[in-house]
């Protein structure tokens, strides 16, 4: 496929903003739907879902568990999951590209298992992974959350700067599509590193285990799905099995509208992730990369290692464009609940009574780089993660493993760090709401705070649009209609015909950047 080559909607890849609709809509119906006739008005989270998926797989197969040692952490199936993994699966198949054919060198799959246990880490002890703060916490305006990921950010740029001296950045992407990649690597660029005409995936031995690995675990599922999980009784945590909470998950006539919805919600955020690489982290460090990369591309790809595609996808402020799309559906979702109801984040009142809510300096500070330098290492948040197991990515599959073993510090010091995070000297505000931190007990100015902030991200939609237009010196209409891999390809007819000093440029900076990645493969 090319960019002037006529493809159904199905076959390629979307625009950004489609991404931020997805998820927008996840997180709405989430809010409003979940469970069904008893929402709990929750933003959404999986990271213990998956924690729960993970103690149920190692108690079915072996009698014990390392992460189910209290009964919040008791087995369950989180199939908001399930939904993202199968919807990025189908999408895939759709576009006839799973993407199996991708390559990494042995280091960057070291760092992505390293990345995988530090992120899983930073979730506990942040008290949420990055959808949760993200894509949740700043839509409600909260301000653990905003700490949480100001300094994942500072993680991420930490774990970026490692990731260079290792020589593996120009392998970051947010997505790898064939048509394309096999073009950069037929040009001699950076972009072109992951493939290989000569691999076989049939042959991968690494992969092939990850596949039994995963052809294990969904079997384990199904089986609890049918049959439930009976270590909360042995660990005396329930009288019955309808007690648990792995029974609310079973395939009973009365839990399969949930199921269904949360299959949906998981199905939008596999669906954003399948269709346009999207995630937290691109998303929050778009509006910084973008704007250097637009005043000084060449000194600062060279410094940070990054290729052309996601020096393009920065530029065009594509990630911060689908964020914005987000919050604006997102937090009118939460607003409307808020104005109507006074509900925040599942409760009537703005504090959150949950220890793992509130806020606390050295566990925010401390997950929060976790998380950001998890996030960089592995390539990318927890959610798009997910979507990449669907889409058969190595570091996808490589991941689940290595969150097991992340999630251990925590369930296995539990006293510890529970002790830490219920201590009143650390918690740094009152309220986790920025309204009533800003207007206590006011509900009326609470509301029109809310407004306004809707009506910044508006503006945020809005100028990022304008910027990556300029950037890239494409109209809006482009940004709105054409995809990244179809935007690298205008970028550049661009630059031949109206700055080819540039275009030879960056032309030699691909190739400059091929030749200093880490090539050796596993």
């Amino acid at each position: 496929m090319g960019i002037t080559e006529k493809v159904s909607f199905l076959k390629k890849q979307w625009p950004w903003w489609t991404a931020g609709l997805a998820t927008g809509l996840a997180e709405a119906i989430n809010f409003w739907f979940i469970p069904l006739s008893h929402p709990k008005h929750k933003f959404i989270g999986v990271t213990s879902g998956m924690a729960r998926m993970l103690a149920g797989l190692e108690s079915t197969l072996t009698g014990g568990s390392l992460i189910a040692t209290k009964a919040d952490y008791q087995p369950d199936i989180q199939w908001v999951i399930i939904g993202a993994i199968i919807t990025a699966l189908v999408f895939a198949w759709l576009e006839g590209e799973l993407r199996d054919w991708v390559r990494y060198p042995k280091r960057f799959l070291m760092f992505t298992a390293l990345g995988a246990f530090l992120f899983a880490w930073g979730t506990r002890v942040a008290g949420g992974c990055t959808l949760h703060h993200l894509l949740g916490g700043w839509a409600a305006m909260n301000i653990k959350s905003y700490v949480v990921m100001i300094v994942a950010t500072i993680g991420a740029i930490i774990g970026i700067y490692i990731m260079r001296l290792a020589r593996i950045t120009p392998y970051f992407k947010s997505q790898d599509t064939k048509w394309y990649v096999e073009k950069a690597n037929s040009w001699g660029w950076a972009d072109g590193l992951t493939f290989d005409v000569d691999y076989n995936w049939q042959k991968d031995f690494l992969r092939l285990a990850l596949y039994a690995f995963w052809a294990i675990f969904a079997i384990v599922i199904l089986y609890m799905a049918l049959f439930g999980n009976n270590y909360a009784i042995a660990q005396g945590w329930a009288a019955s099995l309808e007690d648990t909470k792995i029974y609310h998950s079973m395939l009973l006539p009365e839990n399969i509208g949930n199921i269904i919805l949360l299959l949906i919600i998981g199905g939008l955020l596999g669906l954003s992730v399948a269709k346009t690489g999207f995630g937290t982290e691109c998303a929050i460090m778009t509006p910084e990369m973008g704007y250097m990369f637009s005043k000084d591309e060449i000194n600062l790809g060279r410094k940070w290692g990054f290729t052309y595609s996601i020096r393009t996808v920065f530029m065009s402020m594509g990630p911060i464009v689908a964020y914005a799309v987000h919050i604006l559906i997102a937090s009118t979702a939460f607003f409307l609940a808020f104005a109507l109801f006074g509900i925040v984040d599942g409760h009537h009142v703005p504090w959150h009574d949950s220890m793992r809510n509130w806020p606390n300096l050295p566990l925010d500070i401390f997950g929060g780089l976790l998380l950001g330098m998890g996030t960089v290492f592995m390539l990318g948040c927890e959610f798009r993660n997910y979507g990449r197991t669907g889409l058969l990515y190595i570091t996808g599959l490589l991941i689940w493993p290595f969150f097991y073993l992340g999630y251990l510090p925590y369930t296995l010091a539990r006293d510890f760090w529970d002790g830490i995070m219920s201590d009143p000297a650390y918690r740094y505000v009152g309220t986790t709401f920025l309204p009533e931190l800003l207007a206590p007990g006011n509900h009326a100015a609470q509301v029109a705070i809310w407004v306004l902030y809707l009506l910044f991200w508006a503006f945020v939609l809005y100028i990022s649009l304008k910027i990556g237009a300029r950037n890239l010196g494409v109209t809006i209409k482009d940004l709105l209609t054409k995809n990244s891999e179809e935007l690298y390809m205008l970028r550049i007819e661009k630059l031949k015909e109206k700055d080819p000093k540039r275009f030879e440029e960056i032309d030699a900076l691909e190739k400059e950047l091929a030749e200093i990645a880490e090539k050796d493969f596993y």
